[in-house]
């Protein structure tokens, strides 16, 4: 198994969370957020599909999510660039660029320790553990993406290494088709928001097309945001 999984009650996952966050350095054993029972069920299940595609061995993924490493390998800006050139002009359409919201904003918060539907914390909550060198190593280590819009997992590795570099971003959440980071340096001006908003809809567009509408929407929420939220469907 690429992951071992410990229970903690829904009200204190949080708090052990960080707690295993803060011993990191020591353990090696890298800590995120699952979910409750469901979750870590459907995670499971996904993973043990995956583990015996050889394309998903963790070392190879992460070789080609470098872009020292091989002349194959992601580079997250000419990933993005072949991207805009399938989907064409309509995406720097006025209406889909948006305007910069008034006022207030929703801003991600982590949420995998609550019900998706009534926002209730879990009675009982499953953290993960795995021995990565790199929290950007996660999701190369359980091999997660490549269906549907969800890249694989070279491009997850590749997007990750580039947001922890810049915005020291670490993920603190992954279930089946959620992915949820911590970061310490947000984008502090509109300028900033708006060039991360983009590199954000191109690595996950379902949380502009099927959440906040428009790409100026998703950087006001980007903006001073201590925390990142990614959904495919």
């Amino acid at each position: 198994m690429r992951f071992s999984a410990v229970k903690v009650a829904g009200v204190d996952a949080l708090r052990a969370l960080d707690e295993r966050r803060a011993r990191y350095p020591e353990t090696r054993e890298y800590p995120f957020l699952i979910g409750g029972p469901e979750e870590l069920a459907s995670l499971q299940e996904y993973i043990r599909e995956d583990t015996e595609i050889e394309s998903h061995d963790p070392a190879v993924i992460l070789q080609a999510s470098s872009s020292i490493q091989a002349s194959s390998s992601i580079d997250p800006a000419t990933w993005i660039e072949e991207r805009r050139d399938e989907y064409g002009d309509s995406v720097l359409d006025e209406e889909f660029v948006g305007e910069w919201p008034d006022g207030e904003v929703f801003k991600s918060e982590i949420s995998l320790h609550r019900d998706v539907l009534s926002d209730d914390i879990h009675s009982e909550v499953y953290l993960g553990l795995v021995n990565v060198e790199e929290p950007w190593h996660l999701l190369a280590v359980l091999g997660f993406g490549g269906w549907n819009e969800c890249p694989p997992p070279e491009v997850h590795a590749a997007f990750h290494r580039a947001w922890f570099d810049e915005y020291g971003a670490e993920i603190v959440g992954v279930s089946n088709d959620v992915v949820e980071c911590h970061v310490k340096n947000p984008p502090r001006d509109r300028e900033a928001a708006m060039k991360l908003a983009w590199e954000q809809y191109w690595y996950c567009a379902d949380i502009v097309d099927q959440g906040c509408g428009t790409i100026a929407r998703l950087a006001a929420t980007l903006l001073h945001a201590r925390y990142w939220y990614f959904w495919w469907d």
